[in-house]
């Protein structure tokens, strides 16, 4: 997620870099906010109808996330346009790197919510796209590549096990316990089985155990590099890296919830009535039930007193278990009764 302009008070201007930036955003925009947009309307004259490219602003009154078509839909009544047309509804179908304006009033959770999605993009991840010839290695950041350089083995076509190869991949090896010092993980892909004979060594060191994952490319080279961010590797780790930490948060309450103790609660009406008393210090909720009238009225009351509010998201296994305590808990700063 890029922010483009950030006025919280009047417009802000952002730009959705992948799936995961549009799956936010559609828990970010609710009904009433006014988003803009460039987009395709359909103008009729006497004789003929034409499609015209133009920048219109709406009422948002539904909002969609498709994952199958990768887009935000969002429809609502136009507040802005050309004025040779006529205003009506309309629905904008917002893609990865359309650029968006959002007025609205920002809670603090989806002003962090917000913040988080900008960081989130900042990982720094190392693609190794290699065969038994070569190796070749391109930093990733904001899907951009900037290549860093090549190992090729010292006698092609050598196998592994051969002193040729054992060489090839030491020199592999070696390069990536360096690399790691700087980039949080690297993603290692490339035709054939060296890649998993790669992998295999990369669990048995110190320093690069379970900080490599294995992708996919046809090829080598700076074009193997982008195969693999096309593939959707680079969001996987960024999505992993979220739900590790939504489920230490899960585990937490549970862990809480096992000793029974007085300091956590579950279910909307427990958690209304702590929120009410001012009582809650942080409240986990589900995205599945957050734009729910009752769940924003939770969590205006629990911001009113200073409480951390964080959207857990539905598709894993802590977001499942949240769901079956009512899709919304809570940690709490005293005993109520």
């Amino acid at each position: 997620m890029k922010i483009i302009v950030k006025d919280l008070k009047k417009e802000t201007k952002i730009k959705p870099e992948t799936i995961d930036d549009l799956w936010n955003l559609s828990l970010l925009i609710t009904a009433g906010d006014m988003v803009g947009t460039k987009t395709v309307r359909t103008i009729e004259t006497s004789d003929k109808k034409e499609k015209r490219p133009m920048y219109l602003k709406i009422s948002v009154e539904t909002v969609e996330f498709d994952d199958v078509t990768e887009s935000l839909r969002l429809k609502g009544k136009i507040l802005e346009g050309p004025d040779d047309i006529s205003f009506g509804y309309h629905s904008f179908r917002i893609t990865p790197n359309d650029i968006i304006s959002i007025t609205k009033q920002w809670k603090r959770y989806e002003i962090e919510r917000l913040e988080k999605s900008v960081k989130a993009v900042k990982i720094k991840i190392l693609v190794m796209v290699l065969d038994e010839r070569k190796a070749d290695f391109g930093e990733v950041m904001n899907s951009k590549v900037n290549m860093l350089g090549t190992i090729k083995a010292e006698n092609q076509g050598k196998m592994f096990g051969t002193p040729e190869g054992k060489s090839y991949y030491k020199d592999i090896i070696k390069s990536l316990e360096e690399y790691i010092k700087r980039y949080d993980k690297i993603i290692i892909a490339g035709p054939g089985f060296t890649k998993e004979n790669i992998k295999k060594i990369t669990e048995k060191n110190t320093n690069l155990k379970g900080k490599c994952i294995t992708g996919v490319s046809s090829v080598t080279g700076e074009t193997g590099v982008y195969e693999v961010i096309k593939r959707g590797f680079i969001d996987q780790i960024m999505k992993t890296s979220e739900i590790s930490r939504e489920t230490k948060e899960i585990e937490k309450f549970m862990e809480a919830l096992g000793k029974e103790s007085d300091l956590v609660t579950y279910g909307i009406g427990e958690v209304a009535k702590a929120a009410k008393a001012g009582a809650v210090e942080k409240i986990l909720v589900s995205d599945s039930i957050v734009k729910k009238e009752d769940v924003q009225e939770i969590l205006k009351s629990v911001e009113s007193s200073s409480g951390k509010v964080e959207v857990i998201g539905s598709t894993h296994e802590a977001g499942d278990k949240l769901i079956g305590l009512g899709g919304i808990i809570c940690f709490l700063r005293y005993r109520i009764g």
